[in-house]
This record gives structure tokens, sequence and C-alpha cells, in this order.
């Protein structure tokens, strides 16, 4: 349990629970994540609880729970408001590394938003990409929270895989990886990456041509968005296990700098033609920043 709350703090989760995730696009199919209005009749089947916030209707509010726990609870119905979310969580070699790793770092923002959609009784889904683990969900319900929480801590990247006649394997391919999301189910998908692959406008293409919205959450560490001088080094490819030796002086750094800004907006303006949200994220952001101010600004939670 000590590990599960370093990816959830308790505090934190207390603040969450006044959001709710933002899905741009009307989704239109039946039973598959689109928001309709509250459909009356006996055909509506059961799903889950849920706290009541101002506004419910009085209706819905389960007197019995109330008349033994004192607390407002309201019935939700399966061919009500439900949202599926999918979190696509990049687990490439490239991802474990920086201070803080970025992966552990993607782990603890995914185990944030995933609270989010839980307590709002969406249907959560969790995909770790280039990683050994399976899928996880559907799960709904806050009574998921610690299956959730365990399931995020548990993954780890895929190994590098052993030379052949000393030769380093090939990276980590994104939209590969991506092949194995065959859920065609509208939704909101939230990708989290680094993008360190050749084949990323491959696959923010792949995600662009699904029904609903996507969040592209690009996030690097410091390490990568502010390198300091370090002379002369000699840098691995944390994917294909490649070295390279170069010297960190202020030229260098100068160039890498642009080129990262040159890449990032290159990025940012697929995403914009292509309809995908896009939020740069740096690793040494705290993360109740990140979701107060950075995510909430740019329309990812409210």
């Amino acid at each position: 349990m000590a590990q599960q709350q370093t990816l959830l703090d308790a505090n934190l989760a207390k603040r969450l629970e006044r959001l709710t995730l933002v899905c741009r696009k009307r989704l239109i199919a039946h039973g598959q994540g689109d928001r309709r209005s509250l459909r009356k009749g006996s055909s509506l089947e059961f799903a889950d609880f849920r706290h009541y916030v101002e506004g419910d209707d009085p209706a819905r509010v389960d007197w019995n729970i109330y008349s033994r726990t004192d607390t407002l609870f309201v019935r939700l119905y399966e061919e009500e408001e439900v949202l599926n979310v999918h979190l696509l969580v990049d687990a490439s070699r490239s991802m474990d590394w920086g201070d803080p790793s970025k992966l552990r770092y993607a782990r603890r923002l995914a185990a944030t938003l995933g609270y989010v959609a839980l307590n709002a009784s969406n249907r959560l889904f969790v995909r770790p990409l280039s990683a050994s683990a399976s899928a996880y969900g559907p799960a709904w319900g806050r009574g998921r929270t610690s299956a959730m929480l365990s399931f995020m801590d548990d993954f780890r990247p895929a190994q590098l895989a052993t030379p052949i006649f000393g030769t380093p394997s090939g990276p980590s391919d994104l939209d590969q990886a991506l092949n194995s999301f065959t859920s065609r189910a509208a939704g909101l998908v939230v990708l989290l990456s680094d993008l360190l692959s050749p084949s990323w406008e491959k696959a923010l293409t792949r995600l662009a041509a699904r029904s609903g919205d996507v969040v592209v959450l690009h996030t690097l560490s410091p390490q990568e968005l502010r390198p300091t001088l370090g002379g002369d080094v000699r840098l691995i490819d944390r994917e294909s296990g490649a070295a390279v030796s170069v010297t960190l002086n202020n030229d260098a750094i100068r160039l890498y700098g642009q080129r990262l800004d040159e890449w990032r907006r290159q990025i940012e303006s697929f995403c914009a033609r292509h309809g995908l949200g896009y939020v740069p994220i740096d690793t040494s952001t705290p993360m109740e920043s990140l979701v107060f101010e950075v995510l909430r600004r740019r329309g990812v939670v409210r």
C-alpha cells in the first residue's frame, strides 16, 4: 500500500474529487461513451453509485443508503452518461530515464487521471505500450481505485533485446506498439509518451483516425529540456543501446535546444492540424500544479 500511496497522495486525491475529464467531441455511439441526457424507463440497467453533487436530480438519490450512512448517493445506469477513458502509457526504455523517471511520472499522472475517471463513474481502460503487461479494464467506480493503482505500479518497461553479432536491437516503435490498441469504442484517449520514436507521426496519425477525442501528454525530463555542460561525454540510446561520443559545450547545447524546440513545435502543429489535444509536460512539475494549473488551463480537466 505504501507504493500505491506514492502514486496518488491522499491529499491530492481529495482535491481530485472535484474534477472531471473533458471530452471535446460529442460522441454518438450508443452505450460507448456518449454523454446523453438522462433516459427514463424500466429498461435501464443499474451500473453503480456515486456521491451526490449539487444539481443532481433528487429522484435519483438512494434514500436507503442515506438512512444507513447519512451520506447522499445517486444511482447510475448503464444507458446514462458513461464516458470510455483510455489511458495509453508509453513504457518504452526511453521513458525509463530521467530524474525523476519519465515512466514513474507518467504512471503517477495516469493514476491521477484514472482516479478522476473512476470517481466520475467513467469506464476506465489502461494500456501500457511497449511493456510486458496486459491491459487493465474496463473498470468503473471508486471501489476499483486500489486495483487500478496496483496495476499502475506493477508494469515495467520492456527489456532491451540481446544484440545479435554485436548489432544493437532496434528502438521501440510507438506505432507498432499501438497495434495492440484495437478497441474501437468511442471515448477519450490520453497518450502519455516522450514520443522518442521514429514512428511518432504514424502513431499519432493512427490515433487521429479513431472516433472520439485524443489528447497527447508529451512527457520529457528536465535533463532533456535543459541539459547542462558536460564536456566530452558518451551518450547511449536507451532504446537501441547504440552509443555516440559528443562534446557538450555551449554551441552544442544551443543547437540542441533549437532542434528540441523545432521538434516540439512540429508535434504541436501536427496535433492541431489533426484535431488532437497537445500538452507539453516537464517531469519536474509538481503533480498538483500540473493537474490544477496546466491541465485545467489546457482543457484536459475541469
